[in-house]
């Protein structure tokens, strides 16, 4: 093993990623008659950002982030996302990723306002 070649550091994996998948998986055959997403390229990491993004800001709020929090602030978001018709018509968890913001400051704006 040579010494000067830099290790790539292995993240931990993302809690409950196994059913963060399922509740993905779910809310897409739901919303498009029973098809699946292809879930390759970079929808993978982009879901992971989502996640990260989620549960940091759960975390910052002091809300535990349990595997059922974590389903229902994730299908929640989605939900969210797919009221953006652009976002409905592109359904691309890249396209979610780079609107997570809006997406989430549009979602408190609505819940404020008692929509």
């Amino acid at each position: 093993m040579v010494k000067d070649k830099k290790q790539k550091k292995k993240r931990p994996p993302e809690p409950y990623w196994n059913k963060m998948v399922s509740v993905y998986f779910e809310f897409c055959r739901s919303r498009f008659n029973d098809d699946e997403p292809s879930f390759d390229g970079s929808a993978p990491r982009d879901m992971k950002s989502i996640l990260i993004y989620l549960r940091t800001r759960a975390e910052a709020k002091n809300i535990e982030w349990t595997e059922e929090i974590a389903a229902t602030r994730f299908k929640s978001f989605l939900e969210y996302a797919f009221t953006n018709r652009w976002l409905a018509e592109n359904w691309l968890l890249s396209n979610i990723n780079r609107q997570k913001d809006t997406i989430v400051f549009n979602s408190s704006k609505q819940q404020s306002h008692g929509q």
